[in-house]
């Protein structure tokens, strides 16, 4: 049905993340210790091979892998699987040389850096990133998240981060030995099941399912790795399953200099900034322009009152399903960072259709009405949720599309100097 307000995009960002997820990976996430090793105990071997992979990793100089990917997805209604077949490659060298590929009947994923630029293009997206050179950091955690942001994709382990032994989940049953060939290599491995998390309905991205990791506890390299993940589909549950298996794998000086280099195809538009590449409108850098607000008492103030305070302003709607999905994030954040930032939610909405809300969502943080005039023309929000963080001078530092996650609010804050 349509509504006289901002469409809801929140599920652009999820979409994003989610095909991250199901399209992005070589995984290092093994132990170098020999079988005899590892403690009896599956969680006590779990947490011995996340250890010692750390170790493995820190130490890694260079990588170069290839292998295939099978996507398969499935309907909890039932019907015919849609399976997909890709294949990938990357390959790195520290500190200042990556490259990451994905491939079905055309390229899918470009991702990397070089002597000469440093670039990233996702086909859907139908644009690509392409800017200096980058050097490159060393950061698991930012690079299983393989998020639209520096830290996450211009990262050493990029290539293999996605599908590192996750954090947080234990297997339930003692790992088990099985021989696989890898490029014309028999390598005994060692074979971690996980189980299925429980839904988290406030996270868009989906729900990791059940999954076994294929680990060479020699190289350090996982060299299968068969996952799947749970997501709430516009026509019911959906399962998604991939399986990534390995036919290269060498770990060495890595590739010459050729190897690390990319042109964007002829007519695909081209942004200058990350940021810019998901939100051609971005705001970043402007000075955040002035609104007139209403607290829900009545009382009217400008948005520019505020300066002197980093301000988080979202703009946001009752019947917003992704909007509600981030409000609890916001609220918490609001709890704890309250004497550092103001958060401000604004919606366009009748005041009864707010304070209704309110009733049942009884959120502490300051609720406000704005014009829509204000919202899509000053503040170009052709959808929400859209936040901004506006430091204390007035400059935009983040300007976000679609529900966050409360880690995702935390780095946008933090371009403002909070919790840094």
């Amino acid at each position: 049905m349509h509504r006289p307000h901002l469409p809801a995009a929140g599920r652009r960002g999820a979409a994003l993340t989610l095909a991250f997820v199901a399209l992005i990976g070589l995984v290092a996430c093994a132990a170098g210790r020999s079988p005899e090793a590892m403690p009896a105990d599956p969680a006590a071997a779990y947490a011995a091979a996340r250890e010692q992979a750390a170790k493995s990793l820190e130490a890694l100089q260079a990588y170069e892998l290839a292998g295939t990917i099978r996507i398969e997805t499935v309907q909890a209604g039932g019907g015919e699987p849609m399976t997909a077949d890709l294949s990938f490659a990357a390959a790195a060298r520290w500190p200042n040389r990556l490259t990451v590929s994905q491939s079905e009947n055309e390229r899918i994923l470009d991702l990397g850096t070089g002597p000469d630029a440093s670039w990233f293009h996702y086909a859907p997206m139908r644009a690509a990133y392409r800017g200096a050179p980058m050097a490159l950091v060393r950061d698991f955690e930012a690079a299983a998240r393989l998020e639209l942001e520096e830290r996450s994709l211009f990262n050493f382990y990029a290539g293999l981060g996605q599908l590192l032994l996750p954090e947080g989940r234990e297997p339930v049953e003692a790992p088990v030995t099985e021989k696989l060939n890898v490029g014309g290599r028999d390598i005994t491995c060692r074979v971690f099941s996980l189980p299925a998390l429980a839904a988290d309905p406030a996270n868009p991205g989906g729900t990791p399912g059940a999954g076994r990791w294929w680990l060479d506890p020699e190289s350090g390299i996982c060299v299968k790795v068969a996952s799947s993940t749970m997501i709430q589909g516009r026509g019911g549950p959906v399962t998604q399953n991939v399986t990534m298996t390995l036919t290269k794998l060498e770990l060495g000086d890595g590739p010459a200099d050729g190897v690390f280099a990319w042109n964007a195809p002829e007519g695909l538009r081209v942004a200058a900034t990350l940021e810019q590449l998901a939100n051609p409108e971005s705001m970043v850098g402007q000075k955040a322009p002035d609104a007139v607000l209403t607290d829900l008492d009545g009382k009217t103030f400008n948005l520019a009152d505020l300066r002197g305070k980093v301000v988080f302003l979202d703009l946001w709607a009752t019947w917003c399903g992704p909007c509600r999905m981030e409000m609890p994030h916001l609220e918490k954040l609001h709890k704890e960072l309250g004497g550092q930032v103001a958060f401000v939610a604004a919606s366009s909405e009748a005041q009864p259709t707010i304070e209704s809300f309110l009733q049942k969502n009884p959120y502490t943080m300051r609720i406000v009405r704005i014009s829509e005039a204000d919202a899509q023309g000053r503040f170009g929000a052709k959808s929400i949720p859209t936040g901004f963080v506006i430091d204390k001078e007035g400059t935009i530092r983040a300007h976000l599309v679609g529900a966050q996650s409360e880690d995702q609010l935390r780095r946008a804050l933090a371009r403002a100097g909070i919790g840094s």
